[in-house]
């Protein structure tokens, strides 16, 4: 199966996709990874870390990388906003 940005949509890179999709919030890599071991229970994080790396280059999630902070991942790519508060983070 090819996505838009014909990058092979692995097994892994599926529970990925499907992982970040169910949640609202924005995760980091680490808490990606979380989830997807409860799925993947020998997933490695360095593959959760270039999955998300790659989908993200590709156009198939958002990296949202927000002054000195971890960096986040969003399964929804169409057009909506993000805000910071700038007193408390």
């Amino acid at each position: 199966m090819q996505t838009q940005s014909d990058i092979r949509l692995t097994p892994q890179r599926q529970v990925i996709l499907e992982e970040l999709a169910k949640v609202k919030t924005h995760p980091t890599a680490n808490e990606v990874y979380d989830m997807v071991r409860k799925r993947l229970p020998r997933i490695g994080l360095g593959t959760v870390y270039r999955n998300l790396e790659l989908m993200a280059d590709n156009g198939m999630i958002l990296k949202l990388e927000v002054g000195g902070s971890q960096k986040r991942f969003d399964a929804t790519t169409d057009l909506h906003y993000h805000i910071r508060c700038t007193g408390c983070g």
